[in-house]
């Protein structure tokens, strides 16, 4: 794996800060997940990784391990992203252009992540797609029928780092073959545009949380959507939202024990922990739930307390007329988002 350009330049300690110290939008509660790191990851998928780590203490309140002593809070929403919107849990910020504009797409600047050294939640990607019931539409969105169709990709991820179509040559109830879902999570022209992706999450009881979904207890706003995309990329196409996008997520954690995962939402989703299928949400359905407790799952999945392993998170909005995404959280993230080989 190549060498990478880290965002986050100054690490912190952030244990004692609170709400106040992250200009959190209002709204949003709790402290805020932050990350980065001092120097450079160049394996944030295994081994031992510097910077900052946040993680659930016993007390409930978020802490932060390794890096320097400083006391630079994150900044969130970053400067110049778009559609910053409170939900149940926290935020979500669309960032800039990186694939499928008009300039054929560009690499984030210098400080597309975070200005103030730090990072407010997590960083991926969304890619916007035309609807199939539209001219030029992607077949896999909003013409197929709205079942549960699991079993679309196979128990481990590729070796691209992307999820594996389980069907070459085939279809599923709710897929047109492998060569359309394999442009869900790749950049192609003049199918999908990307945009970099932020979301805020905040500390919930002993989880972290970031909830864009429906019944939330507990929460500020119960009832919100994930709608990052609105009026960006392909439009609204006539829908009060842009539906028909896809989600991506890198990072990385370090397992100690007693770790759980959930994932909240709609329409598919697939979770990989080192590199292996650990939630199976595929299809076009209302919102469902699934976790995965890592202590159980450790032999399968190969993880040694102590060590460092990857984390991916692949999500699919494919029909109106809702869109739910929610992850709650116990995991200790070495970094707040890998994006075209950059880490937040």
């Amino acid at each position: 794996m190549s060498p990478y350009r880290c965002f986050a330049r100054a690490a912190v300690s952030i244990a004692s800060l609170g709400i106040a110290a992250f200009g959190c939008n209002p709204g949003t509660t709790g402290a805020a997940l932050g990350g980065g790191g001092s120097g450079n990851q160049t394996n944030p998928g295994g081994g031992t990784a510097g910077g900052v780590t946040i993680s659930v203490s016993s007390s409930g309140g978020a802490t932060a391990e390794g890096g320097s002593t400083g006391a630079t809070a994150p900044v969130w929403p970053p400067p110049g992203y778009n559609n910053v919107t409170d939900v149940s849990f926290g935020a979500y910020a669309l960032g800039p252009l990186i694939s499928g504009g008009l300039d054929g797409g560009a690499a984030p600047d210098g400080d597309a992540g975070t200005s103030s050294g730090q990072c407010g939640g997590l960083f991926g990607v969304v890619r916007d797609f035309k609807m199939g019931t539209t001219a030029g539409g992607h077949p896999d969105f909003q013409s197929p029928p709205s079942v549960d169709d699991r079993g679309i990709v196979t128990d481990t991820l590729g070796s691209d780092g992307k999820p594996v179509y389980a069907h070459p040559g085939g279809t599923t109830p709710t897929t047109s073959g492998q060569a359309n879902f394999d442009q869900w999570y790749r950049d192609v022209p003049d199918v999908n545009m990307t945009y970099v992706l932020g979301l805020h999450f905040v500390q919930n009881g002993n989880v972290v949380t970031f909830a864009a979904s429906l019944k939330n207890t507990g929460a500020a706003l119960p009832n919100t959507s994930y709608f990052p995309l609105d009026g960006y990329g392909f439009g609204n196409q006539g829908q009060q939202h842009n539906f028909s996008f896809t989600t991506e997520i890198h990072t990385s954690f370090t397992y100690n024990g007693g770790e759980v995962f959930t994932f909240q939402g709609d329409d598919d989703v697939f979770v990989y922990i080192n590199q292996h299928l650990v939630i199976d949400l595929g299809g076009i359905h209302n919102q469902e739930t699934k976790s995965v407790n890592l202590d159980t799952s450790a032999a399968t999945l190969g993880l040694t307390k102590g060590s460092v392993y990857p984390l991916d998170v692949f999500n699919a909005e494919r029909h109106t007329s809702q869109s739910n995404f929610r992850i709650d959280t116990t995991l200790a993230f070495t970094n707040c988002g890998v994006v075209n080989g950059i880490i937040y």
